[in-house]
This record gives C-alpha cells, structure tokens and sequence, in this order.
C-alpha cells in the first residue's frame, strides 16, 4: 500500500489516494479540530471496501459499486499512512478512527472488528466511529462483541429521510431494512451503553427540509437516546440532487432542536471532495 496523491484542503484536512498491491485504490481522510469543538480533535477515516454495494444515489462510492472488501491490513495500513504523512498538527496524536469512508463497514465487519481491536492494542486508541446505512443484525452484533470492553464505538446511521417511501428514493436499503428498524436498532445501542446514537441527515433542496419531515423526524426520534445531526448534502453533480443552502440548515436545526436533541454537523475536507459521500476510486495514469 502506498500514497499516490495528497490533497490538502482549507481546514487543513489532508485526503489521501492510496494504491492497494492488486492496483485498486482507495481514499482516506485527516481531520484536525483546530479549535477543538468536536469530541475528538485528531482523526482519521478510513474506508472499510473498495468501492460500495450499498448504492445510495448521493454518495460517489456507490455510484461506482463495489469491488472487493479491504483485509484488516489494509484497513490499519490506512491509519499507518496517514499518520506517519500528515504535516499539520503532526505531533498531535491521533484520538479517534471514524469508519465512514469507502464501503459500508458493517458488510466487512469482521475485519473491521479485528481492525479495532489491534489498533486499541497497537496504538493505543480506545474511540471509534462507524458509519451505516442500519444493517439492523451487525447492529446487535457490535454490542455483544464491545459490550465490556475498554473500546468506545460511536454509532451514525445514515437515515437522510423522514419517510420509508422517501428513504428508499436515496438509499435502497430501506427496502430490506425500514426506518423503524434501523432506529430501534439504534435506541437498543445506545442503551446497551450508556451513550447517544447520532442520527445524519444531509439536506437535499426541495426533498427532505419540509415542515411535514420536521413532523415525521419528532414523532420517530422524540424520547429516543438520540442526537440528530444535520448537515447540507455534499455536492457530487447527481442530476436531481441539489445540496440545501447554509440557511435553509439554520431553519431546519432551529425548528427541529426544539424537540430533539440535534447539532449541525462540522463537514471536513469538502473542498478538496473529501466530505461525507465524496471520497472514492481513482485511477492515477
């Protein structure tokens, strides 16, 4: 495995394209919180397949489906590259490992797992964050394997929709897995141990952002050990998709907080196409 190019964004967020030995690459992401806003201030994302199966129709990964899953190998070699080429902030030490690149982690959770218990080991890194459509059983399979251990693994379903029927427009795998079961997947996480599951929601321009999905969103998360993040919708030119504007996220964040504990989401490395959905193979002639 090897770096084949780095980008460095405005936020000092460094994306890196990587070259795996059977000449697929993938994407990964450095993230420093400068001001130290977040819960963790020195991160990395990694990706967990070549490509994704999941073909959610905003994301830049599923667009190109999937390919093959990566070893645990390749998965802790992205957090070695990372970490011995970052330049800002490099005596920092990392504090987190975000699963929400490349791939849907929970369809390769066994090397994922194996992935996040060395780097606890090897590195010394006890919290990690792994992004999902809701694959409803590996849900219940990350509390009974963490479950007691030294290991904080902050869950994030990707939900972007207040509805099955508008769910399923952008992330086909509602069909297997509706929103009631995702969300209670996520409720049974979160108190399995004793922490808030985050909920995103990317808003997408005259789809999502209605008063009526305010309506549905309290009546599925009010009383729930959630906490709902909001974020506009990163742009990767999909005809019909267009991300909402800045206040159109206020708007929705001020009506909806008042009901359901909810935060915008601070979205790294979007210039460089390193947001959320962005991040995906690219062949370097």
């Amino acid at each position: 495995m090897k770096v084949l190019q780095k980008l460095t964004g405005q936020d000092h967020s460094e994306k890196y394209l990587m070259g795996l030995e059977d000449g697929n690459t993938i994407e990964a992401l450095y993230m420093f919180d400068e001001k130290h806003q977040l819960t963790f201030h020195s991160t990395i994302c990694v990706s967990s397949q070549v490509g994704c199966d999941m073909g959610c129709r905003f994301c830049a990964t599923g667009k190109q489906g999937f390919t093959r899953n990566l070893s645990m190998k390749e998965i802790i070699g992205q957090v070695d590259l990372c970490n011995s080429t970052r330049e800002y902030a490099k005596t920092v030490p990392i504090d987190a490992v975000v699963f929400a690149g490349m791939g849907e982690p929970l369809l390769n959770y066994e090397q994922v797992k194996a992935a996040i218990f060395l780097l606890r080991s090897r590195m010394g890194i006890s919290h990690f964050e792994l992004a999902t459509v809701g694959i409803v059983p590996k849900i219940y399979e990350i509390i009974k394997d963490f479950q007691g251990t030294d290991i904080s693994i902050r869950l994030n379903i990707s939900l972007h929709a207040s509805s099955d029927d508008q769910r399923r427009l952008i992330i086909p795998m509602t069909e297997r897995y509706d929103i009631y079961k995702v969300i209670q997947a996520a409720t049974d996480y979160a108190e399995a141990f004793g922490v808030k599951a985050r909920i995103r929601y990317m808003l997408f321009r005259d789809f999502n952002g209605k008063e009526e999905d305010i309506r549905r969103l309290t009546d599925l998360l009010e009383g729930k050990p959630v906490k709902l993040i909001i974020s506009q919708y990163n742009e990767n030119n999909i005809q019909g998709l267009i991300p909402s504007g800045q206040l159109e996220v206020f708007k929705f964040y001020n009506k909806i907080s008042a009901t359901i504990d909810s935060e915008i989401f601070h979205n790294f490395g979007s210039d460089i196409q390193g947001g959320c959905g962005q991040l995906k193979q690219t062949m370097v002639v």
